[in-house]
């Protein structure tokens, strides 16, 4: 409380200048500013005990869940997503000494807007260092509950000494980590069972057992070098076509300085330009209840530490640059599964009907299909910053050894064919007061184009606005494109999004979206032009840290191929999905929060009967302070009519690791997650879950085949911390 008397002598609180209000006095009251200051100090203590139940861990789980439940997005570096929490939380920011870069970091893990960013930045520039924490909630735009949430991630101190980090301390002070992780499935699938006398059946090479290693070395956010090694169920091992040990391997070696050189990385990367229509690696940006995360920000360079094989660079990137320009360059080569079309008697006129694929090498098939391209990128971006306007421009060249030829379809016409593509594209960042313009233009070698221009407004702390136009051209090729929009691929598309956030009082929020999208060209699966409409509404109610509830309504219309067709020919019919869901969080005690869920699905599809969907499960979680022990328990029952009424639900798990899994049929799952910690530097988790399906003889399909109604997944990991 002693840094109160100067905060308020000093007067920068007096007068606070909001863009839509004029003048309003947060302080003009010492007995105010006191009650303001109680307001946050209070929390602060147990922040840090409740982030796991109701807070930011919360709001991380439920949008991983919606971007796996939107396209069966599994790609982003949820690892990363860890580490760089844990990183922040280790090494808070210091508010005084950061930069735009620094603060984009917090943008990552959904904490602040871009139109925050600016105004903490702004607002230090206009008024001097900041003298306490508790002065964030002078700065425009900043609620209270983004306030609190960032108090684990920032902190102030007016000597710039601290931000001097010397060479030894940075290559030698980190954190050393190395973590290993096993898991099986229990029950005996079909994929590893043997093969009949006689039979050409296909069977897995490998084991069942799931392996996944990796060794780290971090310093804060500043410095990290490492490798990551997978061996996914069914691949061989340290031998066959395996030889190597783990089927991926990944490594990096990565800097982050806040000089001329702004970011450095060799061996794997990630990359993000402008609003992703050239290239934007990891979840990227999508419809969720999030309604103001739709806008990319973030680093532009970050180290790759997923196991996905194939969306990430390899090779060498640098960042460089002062306040007025930043310039990036970069160079990958690798090797990547391609499907074999044909190959003639010479081995000539070889191609491949499409590449990346799953990163799975079990059976003899799949082995053939690894590493069969060679792909070379190369690139640049160069930023133009000119105070608050941000002007870009970037391209990128890529080349395989083989050509691409998607299969002949209608849906294929428009799609890249070839063994060479270039893309460049310009993009601008404008935040003019309480509005923030962006927006991206891009075109290909052939002249396909995609255009992406939105909006993000802060009518005033408790209002906030976002728009986005997006048209995405039929024969528009950009092979690492993760913009925002309805498919997972940016082209054949055009929509207008628009969200809204309120917050109408102190323990309400009101969040929804409506998004209106056209295809003007086939896709897969949908045999004509179609169109849509998206809608969502979300209302929070949190009176306190402890106590979290919200009920969710979404709307999903658009058009496919009917599924029951005696005709000859495909046609399209409307189809439509909604989703209710009540959600409970409480913290019981000071150890122990529960989890509640009930949530319905009703799917039509037209000349259909209509598919009913309902799930509800019940979480119980122990976290004493100061216990080596922790504990995570679910019960889930489970009744879909089918696949179209699957309803999504996150679960937690060890650590680096998340899982989305659907449900349909009619069963039940339960699951149970521990911790302990041996020492300060060992920590060993345990995971066990099984789903029984009632209504089921045989579970899965093709070699994932089960012959039972129970399948059961055993999981353990340890990390070494030295």
């Amino acid at each position: 409380m002693r840094q109160l008397i100067p905060l308020y002598a000093k007067g920068r609180f007096i007068s606070v200048v909001h863009p839509l209000k004029c003048h309003f006095n947060i302080f003009s009251s010492l007995p105010v500013s006191l009650l303001c200051c109680l307001m946050l100090i209070q929390p602060e203590v147990s922040f840090s005990q409740v982030t796991d139940t109701t807070g930011d861990y919360g709001r991380k789980e439920d949008y991983i869940e919606q971007l796996v439940e939107k396209d069966d997005n599994s790609g982003g570096d949820y690892e990363g997503l860890v580490d760089l929490d844990r990183n922040l939380r280790q090494r808070p920011i210091n508010l005084n000494t950061a930069t735009e870069e620094d603060l984009k970091q917090l943008h990552e893990l959904a904490l602040l807007t871009d139109i925050q960013i600016h105004s903490i930045i702004n607002y230090r520039d206009k008024l001097g260092n900041f003298i306490s924490i508790y002065e964030l909630q002078a700065v425009p735009y900043l609620d209270m509950v983004t306030v609190k949430s960032l108090l684990p991630y920032v902190r102030i101190n007016s000597d710039i000494s601290h931000a001097m980090v010397n060479t030894k301390d940075l290559l030698l002070g980190g954190d050393y980590v190395l973590l290993i992780r096993a898991q099986q499935v229990l029950e005996e699938q079909k994929g590893f069972t043997p093969v009949d006398s006689g039979s050409t059946a296909s069977r897995y090479l490998g084991s069942p057992l799931n392996l996944y290693a990796r060794y780290r070395y971090q310093y804060g956010t500043k410095f990290s070098y490492g490798i990551t090694g997978q061996k996914d169920a069914g691949e061989e091992f340290f031998q066959g076509t395996q030889k190597q040990g783990f089927d991926f391997y990944s490594f990096h070696i990565y800097y982050r300085g806040n000089s001329f050189i702004k970011a450095v990385a060799a061996g794997d990367y990630e990359l993000r330009f402008g609003q992703g229509l050239l290239t934007a690696s990891g979840f990227g940006v999508s419809k969720s209840s999030l309604v103001m995360n739709v806008k990319y920000g973030g680093r532009t360079l970050k180290p790759y530490t997923s196991t996905n094989e194939f969306n990430f660079f390899r090779g060498g990137a640098v960042v460089v640059g002062n306040k007025l320009i930043s310039l990036t360059a970069f160079a990958s080569s690798k090797r990547i599964d391609g499907n074999i079309g044909t190959i003639d008697t010479v081995d000539e006129d070889v191609f491949v009907t499409s590449i990346g694929g799953d990163g799975l090498h079990r059976t003899p098939s799949e082995v053939a299909d690894k590493n069969t391209v060679h792909q070379t990128v190369t690139g640049f971006n160069a930023d133009f910053n000119i105070q608050s306007l941000q002007l870009g421009a970037s391209a990128i060249y890529s080349k395989y050894s083989v050509p691409l030829a998607p299969a002949v379809e209608p849906y294929n016409e428009f799609k890249f064919r070839g063994s060479q593509l270039t893309t460049g594209g310009i993009h601008y960042d404008w935040a003019y007061r309480n509005f923030l313009l962006f927006g991206e233009a891009a075109m290909d070698e052939d002249g396909g184009k995609a255009l992406l221009s939105g909006m993000l407004i802060s009518v005033d702390q408790n209002i906030d606005l976002s728009l986005i136009y997006r048209n995405y051209g039929k024969d528009f090729h950009s092979l690492y494109a993760n913009a925002f929009g309805e498919s997972g691929t940016n082209d054949n598309e055009s929509g207008l999004y628009t969200g809204i956030l309120l917050r109408p009082g102190r323990s309400w929020q009101i969040a929804g979206y409506v998004d209106l999208f056209r295809k003007p060209w086939l896709d897969y699966n949908i045999d004509a032009p179609s169109n849509g409409i998206e809608m969502l509404t979300q209302v929070t109610y949190k009176p306190n840290k402890v106590l979290e509830i919200y009920a969710r309504w979404k709307d999903e219309s658009k058009q496919q191929n009917a599924s029951i067709n005696a005709e000859p020919l495909d046609y399209i019919v409307g189809t439509r999905k909604q989703n209710l869901r009540l959600n409970l969080s409480y913290k019981a005690s000071s150890s122990f929060t529960i989890h509640s869920r009930a949530e319905w699905v009703f799917y039509h599809e037209e000349q259909r009967p209509k598919q009913y969907g309902f799930l509800a499960y019940q979480d119980l979680i122990y976290h004493q302070l100061g216990s080596p022990l922790q504990l995570t328990a679910r019960v889930c029952l489970f009744d879909a009519d089918d696949y179209d009424a699957r309803i999504y639900a996150y679960e937690n798990d060890v650590l680096y690791a998340y899982s989305v899994p659907s449900f349909s049929n009619r069963g039940m799952r339960f699951y149970v997650v521990a911790r302990y910690s041996i020492s300060r530097g060992i920590d060993v988790w345990l995971r066990f879950a099984q789903t029984y399906y009632s209504n089921l003889d045989v579970i899965g399909s093709g070699l994932d085949e089960i012959n039972g109604n129970t399948k059961t997944e055993l999981k353990a990991e340890v990390r070494f911390k030295f």
